[in-house]
């Protein structure tokens, strides 16, 4: 199996392509948004880096609703094929923004998963883990020792994920972050986001072990409380995501906000 991330400057998201026996999952796809108009540059690349490799797309999974970039996944489907994923607590996000954006519809996904929810990918596993926190439509995938987190994690010198969002909640994301560190501390943990200076590599990949010694806002020496007080903190002073009124409803319907 083999991993291969993909950064968007922009946004400072990763995009991971996963191949195994020729065939290929994409996580977490991005689609560029500027001026007022969708432009499909950066996921372009990836799906030329799917077919120069000839491999097949047999899933596009989502970790979450993003909040600070539109996802890919629906152009990616029309484009490439592939069956869409995305965790069954999209149904609570839809309820919590339906009212603000006037939404009508929830998008279609493929498969809805769970804690427990396997999805067959060559001779791996694709195993699921909610983790729920910073949305309620957060989950984990976990193929043999490797996790794609979403925003539950950031690199160990940037913390974890922000929960003042709708339905948002440190206590819970608390309880997600624990059984993610009750997995081998070997365990490759493949971020969704980094944000370093201009000419800096993007951190994409740290060994849980470092999570779990070093995260600045919870590791092995915070107690529950002192973490959501910590959280709490730092989510007051920050701004709301630059995209968020475009990105939340797009990202929940595949469609532009009118």
């Amino acid at each position: 199996m083999k991993v291969h991330p993909f950064f968007h400057v922009e946004t400072g998201s990763l995009t991971y392509v996963v191949s195994d026996s020729g065939l290929a999952v994409i996580i977490d796809p991005v689609l560029d948004y500027k001026d007022g108009k969708i432009l499909s540059t950066h996921i372009d690349e990836v799906l030329d880096f799917i077919k120069k490799k000839s491999l097949k797309l047999r899933y596009i999974l989502d970790t979450h609703i993003h909040a600070d970039h539109l996802s890919a996944t629906d152009y990616v489907k029309k484009q490439m094929g592939g069956k869409t994923v995305m965790s069954k607590g999209i149904h609570h996000v839809f309820s919590y923004w339906k009212d603000k954006f006037g939404l009508e519809k929830l998008a279609k996904f493929d498969f809805l998963v769970g804690d427990n929810s396997r999805l067959h990918f060559g001779t791996k596993v694709i195993e699921v883990m909610e983790t729920p926190g910073h949305t309620p439509a957060c989950v984990t995938y976990r193929i043999d020792d490797c996790i794609f987190v979403g925003d539950t994690l950031f690199a160990p010198d940037r913390g974890t994920s922000r929960v003042d969002f709708p339905g948002g909640s440190a206590e819970t994301l608390y309880q997600s972050i624990m059984k993610i560190y009750a997995l081998p501390d070997n365990t490759n943990v493949y971020l969704c986001h980094d944000y370093p200076p201009i000419g800096i590599s993007p951190t994409s990949c740290t060994p849980l072990e470092w999570q779990k010694k070093r995260n600045v806002m919870l590791n092995n020496q915070v107690s529950k409380d002192e973490y959501v007080m910590m959280r709490a903190g730092r989510d007051k002073v920050l701004n709301e995501p630059r995209l968020l009124n475009i990105a939340v409803p797009f990202n929940l319907t595949f469609k532009l906000p009118t």
